[in-house]
């Protein structure tokens, strides 16, 4: 099993890039980070995600587990503007909101992620839905 980010760009001079998760299963996520990690039993992904409206542009960043043989993913509220995935041992991941500015270590297990992130279906190509309604922070 493999994933990928392809047609990666940057959100805007001298900032992250952001493309599309693809994975091995046809599993298609738009507005992700290229700094993804597979957790270390390979059951999982991590991926930051950006938020975007068609007003704001990118926004904050949220994070994405993604189970792909179960075909689910599960999304964190909008976090920080940038996040670094670090370790996904042991069925914890460890990650670095605002690496460049004011830096913040944080992780969640699997059972936490479960218990209060937003579960859907991961789709085949599966675009996020707009943040218009929402405020852009």
């Amino acid at each position: 099993m493999w994933a990928k980010i392809e047609n990666a760009v940057e959100v805007s001079m001298g900032n992250p890039t952001v493309g599309t998760l693809t994975t091995s299963t046809g599993l298609q996520v738009e507005y992700c980070n290229p700094s993804f990690i597979w957790s270390d039993d390979s059951t999982y992904i991590a991926v930051p995600q950006y938020s975007y409206s068609r007003f704001w542009g990118f926004g904050k960043q949220r994070l994405l587990i993604i189970d792909v043989s179960k075909n689910m993913k599960w999304q964190s509220p909008k976090l920080a503007h940038y996040i670094q995935p670090e370790t996904f041992d042991s069925g914890e991941i460890s990650f670095i909101m605002n690496p460049f500015k004011k830096p913040i270590a944080s992780k969640y297990t699997t059972n936490t992620i479960k218990e209060t992130f937003k579960a859907t279906p991961a789709l085949p190509y599966n675009r996020p839905q707009s943040d218009a309604a929402e405020p852009h922070c």
